[in-house]
């Protein structure tokens, strides 16, 4: 099996509202590659942060044709794939937690 680089397959975390509550329940939202399958994703995050994922959800999220009105020229968005990572409630990545409460 080839050796898969992490810094190659997890592009970087998704900071949003919805990403950081979600992390309260052990779920962590990452920007991964396009042509990267669920496994690739698991062995990717476990070599990053030496935790073993219990799950791997994708989704892939079509690129939208925004128009450019003063060249009046369409602009196509690139294809994105989002994965959200499921770890073990006890288990927590402390590069990505951030303070939430005052």
């Amino acid at each position: 099996m080839k050796q898969i680089r992490p810094n190659k397959i997890i592009i970087s975390p998704i900071l949003s509202e919805k990403s950081l509550v979600e992390q309260q329940s052990g779920k962590y939202s990452f920007w991964v590659t396009t042509s990267s399958n669920k496994n690739q994703v698991a062995q990717a995050f476990e070599e990053a942060f030496s935790v073993k994922p219990l799950s791997v959800n994708t989704i892939l999220l079509k690129g939208k044709v925004k128009t450019d009105w003063k060249k009046r020229l369409p602009i196509v968005k690139q294809n994105r794939k989002k994965a959200i990572v499921t770890v073990k409630k006890d288990q927590k990545i402390e590069l990505l937690n951030l303070s939430t409460q005052k």
